[in-house]
């Protein structure tokens, strides 16, 4: 009987979190009431509060969602831990960042792109619990590719150099016309050779400054 609640649980949980997303995505979470979104799951107003402990649990699950659909945390640490070469790494790195961008049917793209346009009190929270174990990898990432140390200063202006792309193509997907949809519409291994290529050579260059 217990492992019957918990997948009942979990399929609510679950139908809660879809519908949040799908009305976020289209509405933003300030023009989104709980009971609409309560109404779309197929479930009660107080099941939100149970499974989420209210409106602002429900976002922050909503925007971890939406980040894990791009960047699943546990893989990307065991990425950035693993015993691979630091190019191969970085590779990996940005064909799972780009791998989803083809998808026009998913929320998960949008809410991330509305969050980084009008960023709310919750992304604060959620970069410094979930978020700060992925930057922490990226960080690890982007330092082995650079040669240089986690602590260099020039660390961070490293990663916003590789990963503001993606974000770009993330927010932008595939709703802007013209050479950035032409962009998003390319192979996701095509498009992951050319940015690494690019993100190595500047990489490469900010760490050989230390030598001059």
């Amino acid at each position: 009987m217990g492992r019957a609640r918990r997948s009942d649980g979990d399929i609510t949980r679950e139908s809660i979190l879809e519908a949040a997303g799908e009305l976020i995505a289209e509405k933003g979470f300030a023009q989104t009431p709980s009971k609409e979104i309560a109404k779309k799951a197929g479930v009660d107003l107080a099941a939100i509060n149970y499974h989420f402990g209210g409106r602002d649990g429900l976002y922050l699950a909503v925007l971890a969602l939406a980040h894990h659909h791009h960047l699943d945390g546990q893989q990307l640490v065991a990425l950035a831990a693993s015993g691979l070469a630091a190019e191969e790494k970085l590779g990996m790195f940005l064909e799972t960042f780009l791998s989803n961008l083809n998808n026009p049917n998913s929320w998960h793209g949008r809410v991330f792109a509305r969050e980084l346009l009008s960023p709310s009190v919750q992304l604060e929270q959620f970069l410094n619990s979930e978020g700060a174990v992925k930057i922490q990898a990226v960080r690890r990432i982007i330092s082995e590719a650079a040669g240089i140390p986690e602590d260099d200063p020039r660390i961070l202006p490293c990663m916003l150099s590789v990963v503001a792309p993606c974000v770009m193509l993330i927010v932008a997907g595939n709703r802007m016309p013209g050479p950035v949809q032409q962009v998003v519409a390319m192979q996701t291994k095509a498009l992951t050779a050319h940015f690494k290529l690019f993100a190595l050579a500047g990489l490469k260059a900010v760490g050989g400054t230390a030598d001059k």
